[in-house]
C-alpha cells in the first residue's frame, strides 16, 4: 500500500460544540424516554420493542455526535483531506480563484444544507440556490473560503483563514516546483536516451591557383591598410558615458489567494423594492421539544391524580403507547421535518401536542 503523503497542515475548524451536539442529544433524549416508557409498561413484548427502538434512536444520536465532534480538515499537496472517525473524503485540487462568501451582512449569500438547521453544515449544499457545492462549516461563521476541486468547489468555515490561505498557497508552491522537478526528470531521460549524432565531415576546400592566391593576398594587403588609416583618424577616447541609475526595486505583495467577495445577485423593482429582502421564515428548533413537554405533563397529571391505569391491563397499554407517540415518536418527526421538510414542522408538533392535551384530559377524568 502506498504510503500517504504528509499534509502541508491541518486547518483548525470554526466549531460550535453545543449548536452541533443539539440533534444527537436530541435523539438520546428521544431514545432514553422511548425506553423508559416501554419499561414502565411491564408488558414484556412490547417493552422489549419499545426498549430496542429506543436503545437504536439513542445508538444513533452518540454515533452522530462522535461522527461530528471527530471531523478534521488537512491541506494536501494536491488535494483537501475531509476526515472523522471511522471515514474521510478527499477532493483533489484544481486550478482556479480562491474566493471569499460571506453569510451576513448587505451582500450575504444564501446557503441551503440538509443539516443547516442550527447553524452549521457539512457535505452537499446549494449557494444562492444556483450553484451546488460541498461545505464544512460547523459553525455560523459570518463567511467561508471557497476552494475550486474536482467535485466543484468546497467551502470551509476555518476558526482562521489566515492559516487557510497560507496552507493552500504552500501546497500550490509544492505543486509547481515537484511539476518543474518532475519535467527536467523527463528532459534529461529523453536527452540521455536520443542517439548520438554521426560525425559530420567537413569537405576541403579545392587547392587555390597561383593567380588566386596572388588576388587573396593583395586584398588582404588592401584590407590591413584601410584599417590603419581608420585607426589614426579615429579619435583617441571617447568621451565616457555616465552609468545609469540602478532602477528602484519596488516591493512586491505576496500573490495570495484572491478573497474577492461574491457578487450579489441582481435585485428588481425599484429603489423601494430594492431594500426589501423576503425571506422565508424557518421554524424554530425550540418546536423539537416540545411534544416531549407536553406528553411528560400529561403523564405526570396522571400521576399527581392518581388516574393512572394498573400496569399490564390493557388501558395502561393504550395509554402508554398514546403518551410515546405523542412524546418522543412526534419529536422525532419533527426533527425529520425540521431538516427536510421545514413547513410541516408545525402540523407534526400541533398533532403531537393535541394527542398529549387528549391523554392528559382523559387522565384528569
Amino acid at each position: 500500500m502506498a504510503k500517504r503523503p504528509d499534509p502541508i497542515a491541518r486547518i483548525r475548524l470554526a466549531r460550535s460544540v453545543p449548536r452541533v451536539l443539539i440533534l444527537p442529544v436530541l435523539f438520546i433524549i428521544a431514545g432514553g424516554a422511548l425506553a423508559g416508557y416501554g419499561v414502565l409498561m411491564h408488558v414484556l413484548p412490547v417493552a422489549a420493542v419499545l426498549a430496542g427502538i429506543g436503545a437504536a434512536l439513542a445508538l444513533v444520536g452518540i454515533g452522530w455526535a462522535v461522527w461530528v465532534l471527530s471531523v478534521r480538515l488537512d491541506v494536501e499537496e494536491a488535494a483537501i483531506r475531509v476526515h472523522w472517525v471511522g471515514g474521510e473524503r478527499r477532493y483533489p485540487l484544481v486550478a482556479g480563484p480562491v474566493t471569499r462568501v460571506r453569510f451576513r451582512g448587505e451582500s450575504a449569500s444564501r446557503l441551503r444544507a440538509r443539516t443547516g438547521i442550527f447553524g452549521w453544515q457539512l457535505g452537499a449544499a446549494s449557494l444562492r440556490d444556483e450553484e451546488e457545492i460541498h461545505v464544512v462549516r460547523l459553525a455560523p461563521t459570518p463567511s467561508a473560503i471557497l476552494v475550486p476541486t474536482e467535485q466543484g468547489r468546497l467551502a470551509i468555515a476555518a476558526a482562521a483563514e489566515a492559516d487557510l490561505l497560507d496552507a493552500l498557497t504552500r501546497a500550490a508552491r509544492e505543486r509547481q516546483r515537484h511539476q518543474e522537478e518532475e519535467a527536467s526528470r523527463l528532459a534529461a531521460e529523453a536527452t540521455a536516451t536520443a542517439p548520438a549524432p554521426a560525425d559530420v565531415v567537413e569537405p576541403e576546400p579545392p587547392p587555390l591557383t597561383g593567380i588566386e592566391r596572388a588576388l587573396l593576398e593583395e586584398r588582404m594587403a588592401a584590407e590591413r591598410a584601410e584599417a590603419e588609416r581608420v585607426a589614426i583618424e579615429a579619435p583617441s577616447a571617447a568621451s565616457p558615458q555616465p552609468p545609469s541609475e540602478p532602477a528602484a526595486v519596488g516591493e512586491t505583495a505576496p500573490q495570495l489567494p484572491a478573497e474577492a467577495t461574491e457578487r450579489r445577485r441582481p435585485r428588481l423593482g425599484g429603489p423601494v423594492i430594492a431594500r426589501i429582502r423576503v425571506r422565508r421564515p424557518r421554524p424554530s428548533s425550540i418546536l423539537v421539544v416540545l411534544p416531549l413537554v407536553g406528553a411528560g405533563v400529561a403523564w405526570g397529571i396522571g400521576l399527581a391524580t392518581g388516574r393512572m391505569p394498573p400496569p399490564g391491563t390493557d388501558i395502561a397499554r393504550l395509554t402508554a403507547l398514546g403518551l410515546v407517540l405523542a412524546g418522543p415518536a412526534t419529536s422525532v418527526g419533527a426533527i425529520m421535518a425540521l431538516a427536510w421538510w421545514p413547513r410541516l414542522v408545525g402540523v407534526v408538533v400541533a398533532g403531537g401536542l393535541a394527542a398529549s392535551v387528549l391523554v392528559g384530559r382523559v387522565l384528569l377524568g
